[in-house]
């Protein structure tokens, strides 16, 4: 079956809005978890959310919800998983356009 241009830009843009309500929603939790004093949402899972490009709703949940923003190896971490996503985009669409 072949799609066209338009069919998959909308699901790629309806993945990625999902991505990053759930990229947000972790790190809401997260936060939520933090001031009850319960279990943690693992790093590495809030990591994960941003390789796979839901960066911008996590950097706009940590900056909305006050959280992990003093964090300076958390910090390091997520910038090297947004350079990660935005390097393997940038591939992708040199690959498709080459």
């Amino acid at each position: 079956m072949d799609y066209s241009l338009p069919q998959i830009a909308l699901f790629m843009a309806v993945l990625l809005t999902v991505i990053n309500f759930g990229s947000a929603g972790a790190i809401w939790r997260d936060k939520r978890r933090a001031t009850r004093d319960q279990w943690r949402v693992k790093e590495e899972t809030l990591l994960v959310w941003a390789l796979v490009g839901g960066w911008p709703g996590g950097i706009w949940a940590m900056r909305k919800f006050r959280h992990k923003t003093q964090m300076g190896s958390f910090i390091a971490k997520y910038v090297i998983a947004v350079v990660l996503n935005l390097g393997s985009v940038g591939a992708i669409a040199f690959a498709l356009i080459a």
